[in-house]
């Protein structure tokens, strides 16, 4: 596989990719209002001054560039950031508001691209994790732009993947100035596919700022959860509220326990609801402006940027993304918040860090979900054990330095 066979290969099914896009758009998967700026249709206009380019996939990748889009910002360059889906886009007006621009992705079509960095003229490049996309590299290379690959990780199965075009995955790492990989898993998956040198490991999660949430909002909250033990299932995907319900039905019968679940994504929540009510179970919605009373059993929080409140009234968090096969999210905001954390079966795209927290006893992981709720009551019942969880989660945070200066600083040395 070569650049020009690939660019050969969407143009033969460019009808088809954009027939499923516009299938995509009226399923209500693309963003309607703003859909036509993945093929390319630029709706903002360009500041004056040296403007960075940062891509992000979607809202975990993009939250842990907050900070090195801040130090950007903050040395006076413009900033463009972009995604791929709606709930990214909406992360980022909210945190950023007039800060940054924010575009959708075009589609990682030659003439789209080329358009795009023609209007944009980025002095850098920087694409966060795993987003490969050949005809931005390629021809961000070809325009001598840096390109930089930060927070880099790759699941095993992408590099499966990527290694059937093997000479054509390390010809586009080769573009890269610097390559950043989010562990040393990823560093030795990526050593053999290129001759960057890679020194430098860090997890950018690791440095990101506790969330944000309204203290107010917090105290009402509180009011009505008076001493009720709160335990949270935090950024959950399809199939884990079926599990978490399963499982800790004799806990959630009990007055002094209830149960939170926030989907991954909130337009999942009639699909919540109508597992509830399968179940009878009596329960408030947070989006409804509801709160829960003394009969609530579960209390579904489907809004989207109240992760950091949910956060501060639980005691429990069971981490979404690791009871089915997903891998797992950061659990580092939940440890920053000094909360005992749970997680399940499936975190390998946060092996290494989870191995560290099992290492300083900082969080709990069961084997298999059927052991969630034997874990939960043991939690519940020993109270000492449950504060050291939460205390030593809270320490490990502190022990990890502040890597976003030491990147921002490399990123700058290439000019």
């Amino acid at each position: 596989m070569t650049i020009k066979a690939y660019n050969m290969l969407l143009y033969l099914f460019l009808p088809i990719i954009i027939f499923f896009f516009f299938l995509r758009v009226l399923l209500g998967k693309e963003d309607k209002n703003r859909f036509l700026e993945k093929l390319c249709f630029i709706t903002k206009v360009r500041p004056a001054g040296k403007l960075v380019w940062i891509h992000a996939c979607s809202v975990g990748e993009v939250r842990s560039a907050y900070n090195i889009i801040k130090r950007f910002i903050k040395d006076g360059y413009k900033v463009l950031v972009t995604t791929n889906t709606y709930l990214s886009s909406l992360d980022v007006e909210n945190k950023f508001s007039n800060n940054i621009i924010h575009q959708y992705l075009p589609l990682d079509i030659k003439f789209f691209i080329k358009k795009f960095l023609k209007y944009w003229k980025p002095k850098k490049v920087i694409l966060v994790e795993s987003e490969i996309w050949p005809n931005v590299i390629y021809l961000s290379s070809k325009l001598n732009i840096p390109l930089f690959l930060i927070q880099a990780r790759f699941s095993d199965n992408s590099i499966k993947k990527w290694s059937i075009f093997g000479s054509f995955f390390k010809n586009l790492l080769q573009k890269f100035s610097l390559i950043i990989p989010q562990s040393f898993l990823d560093k030795k998956k990526l050593e053999s596919y290129t001759n960057n040198e890679m020194h430098i490991v860090a997890n950018l999660k690791f440095s990101s700022d506790i969330p944000k949430f309204s203290t107010k909002e917090k105290n009402n909250l509180q009011k009505h959860l008076a001493k009720r033990i709160i335990i949270s299932a935090v950024s959950t995907h399809k199939g884990e509220e079926e599990i978490i319900i399963n499982q800790i039905g004799s806990l959630i019968s009990k007055k002094n326990v209830l149960v939170i679940i926030q989907p991954r994504h909130p337009d999942r929540s009639n699909k919540i609801i109508s597992l509830l009510k399968k179940q009878n179970l009596i329960f408030k919605q947070r989006s409804k402006k509801e709160v829960p009373n003394n009969t609530t059993k579960v209390f579904l929080f489907d809004t989207f940027g109240e992760t950091g409140l949910l956060m501060s009234i639980s005691h429990i968090i069971i981490l979404g993304g690791t009871l089915v096969s997903i891998g797992g999210h950061n659990p580092i905001e939940a440890a920053q918040f000094g909360k005992c954390i749970i997680v399940g079966p499936y975190v390998y795209k946060i092996e290494e860090t989870v191995n560290d927290f099992l290492k300083h006893k900082a969080i709990k992981q069961i084997k298999k979900n059927e052991q969630l709720n034997y874990l939960l009551k043991k939690l519940i019942y020993d109270k000492k054990q449950l504060k050291t969880l939460s205390f030593n989660a809270e320490e490990l945070t502190k022990k990890y330095l502040n890597t976003t200066s030491f990147i921002y600083k490399k990123i700058e040395s290439f000019k």
